[in-house]
């Protein structure tokens, strides 16, 4: 009795350790989430009862339901003509299928246990918050440097969820008591909480931050009543400082939004002669802008090649160090400042701005990139220029729009079945072929939109499926009065709008394992409240 005992206690902490590992990995590294998910899944095989961890499965239906997810891939096999691109979607998705067999079958954890995975993935993200950081003070001497670059390990939107679920994870754990904190240790829990909240605005994902302020107004929302009395010294700087950063984001989004919406050109006021006597050109059908000024008018390019190629030694007829053509980025670059495109306004650019023009910068408030106003001014550009027909290529926003549209016109055509698992890139490349698109090829992406692409895989009835079986263990488990759960979800759910947050390692291991870890692995007395029940 002793040595079955002893044996079982051995696989639990193997499996524990399992977690603890998988935590630790997300943000750091992907070849040991790979490792520790092999670890868990040997460790759950060799612990055997296998018969029993089976019937639990029938007998538990959140879990069945689950994993009607991973069986609706498995399914859609029936109609997908690509079965290389289906096999290869599936490994990808496998994550879905073991973590929560894996943790739904197993000895449950403790809420001090819990946290305990919780404080361990958080310290793993502070490790690769430093490491980012790092990685910008190299980058910092490059004006044309991406900040979001600065995620090493993962994509920045990947790494940003993960930064949303550790802030929420420190707030819950400075609200429970589980663990009683000394002051020294409640202190680093702020300063730590502190500087996520900083290295989510410094690593610039617009995804990662709108997640985190709708999901702050919706959790103090939600739980308002654990801040009446005791936490509201939490609720405080939170609210206060959410509402701060969306006012400053709204004002200067409406700010810049009001610029692209400037007074019709008049013909008439137009200039028809440069400083040196030559003639303006004026394409009045063209509406792009920068900084609220029309691109195309006031332009005389004879004076722009041979001004530009006094200063600089790449040619005005080519490249810039971006791949892009230089006379555009010229051109838009003098617009940013409100210069006439002539001699004159070439001859009033400073040595900065020439190299910022010659490293492809295309408007002068680019080179404060790592701020977040830029990125804001961009997507707002990207949407207008698009909206005026412009090319989306390079442009996430305008790329994600376009393919939302495509992903749409794919939807309506396979509306009852679907594509199937394997067939969702080749249907995109056909729409992308007959709406003839302006992205090119090598952007010509999926849907970067979860729901979008399950409805295209699957048709309705798949999708349906696949909604239900993402949402309906939440509510079985009781889960939505519970913090970290709750979270969770609104995190998840909030990314798949943006992206196909299932659709890479990554992103799938990060849902089935938060899933798994909170609706299927813990203890059900779990507090809903923010109070300890240890």
């Amino acid at each position: 009795m002793s040595m079955i005992r002893n044996r079982n206690l051995f696989h639990f902490y193997v499996y524990f350790g399992g977690i603890i590992l998988l935590a630790a990995s997300l943000p750091l590294s992907p070849f040991v989430v790979t490792v520790s998910q092999i670890i868990i899944t040997l460790n759950w095989l060799a612990e055997g009862n296998l018969k029993n961890k089976i019937r639990k499965i029938w007998q538990r239906k959140s879990v069945f339901i689950f994993l009607l997810l991973f069986a609706a891939h498995l399914l859609w096999l029936i109609n997908t003509t690509d079965f290389s691109y289906a096999f290869r979607d599936i490994k990808i998705k496998l994550p879905l299928l073991l973590l929560p067999v894996i943790m739904g079958t197993s000895r449950t954890l403790r809420e001090n246990q819990v946290k305990v995975v919780l404080l361990t993935f958080t310290g793993a993200i502070v490790a690769s918050s430093l490491v980012s950081i790092y990685q910008l003070s190299i980058i910092a001497w490059n004006p044309m440097s991406d900040v979001r670059e600065i995620s090493v390990f993962i994509s920045h939107i990947r790494f940003s969820l993960l930064v949303n679920i550790a802030i929420f994870s420190l707030i819950y754990l400075l609200m429970t008591e589980t663990f009683r904190w000394n002051r020294a240790m409640r202190n680093i829990l702020w300063a730590t909480l502190a500087w996520l909240i900083l290295f989510l605005f410094i690593l610039q994902s617009l995804t990662g931050i709108i997640i985190f302020i709708l999901t702050s107004f919706i959790f103090l929302i939600m739980f308002s009543p654990c801040f009446e009395n005791r936490y509201w010294y939490i609720r405080t700087p939170l609210l206060y400082g959410i509402s701060a950063v969306l006012a400053a984001i709204v004002i200067y989004s409406v700010v810049i939004i009001f610029s692209f919406s400037t007074k019709e050109i008049d013909p008439e006021l137009l200039k028809s002669y440069t400083p040196s006597g030559n003639t303006y050109m004026h394409d009045t059908w063209n509406r792009q802008m920068e900084n609220g000024n029309y691109v195309w008018i006031n332009i005389n390019e004879q004076e722009l090649a041979q001004q530009w190629n006094r200063r600089s030694s790449l040619d005005y007829m080519g490249l810039d160090n971006m791949g892009h053509e230089l006379r555009h980025t010229l051109i838009r670059y003098l617009t940013s400042l409100g210069y006439d495109k002539d001699a004159a306004g070439v001859s009033r650019l400073t040595e900065t701005d020439i190299r910022n023009i010659e490293n492809g910068m295309a408007n002068y408030i680019y080179q404060h990139n790592k701020w977040i106003y830029p990125r804001i001014y961009q997507v707002i550009w990207e949407i207008d220029n698009y909206r005026k027909g412009g090319n989306p290529t390079g442009h996430s926003i305008a790329q994600r729009i376009e393919y939302w549209k495509t992903g749409i016109d794919i939807a309506a055509r396979n509306f009852w079945f679907g594509t199937g698992t394997g067939d969702v890139a080749l249907a995109y490349q056909r729409q992308y072929e007959e709406n003839e698109t302006l992205l090119s090829p090598e952007w010509q992406l999926r849907a970067h939109n979860q729901f979008l692409t399950f409805l295209i895989s699957f048709g309705i009835a798949g999708f349906l499926l696949a909604v239900f079986s993402m949402t309906a263990p939440f509510f079985i488990e009781k889960r939505q009065a519970q913090m970290m759960p709750f979270i969770f979800a609104i995190v998840a759910l909030l990314s798949m709008i943006t992206e196909d947050t299932l659709e890479t390692q990554a992103g799938a291991t990060f849902f089935a394992f938060f899933y798994a870890l909170f609706i299927f692995a813990q203890v059900k007395c779990y507090p809903d409240n923010g109070n300890s029940s240890s």
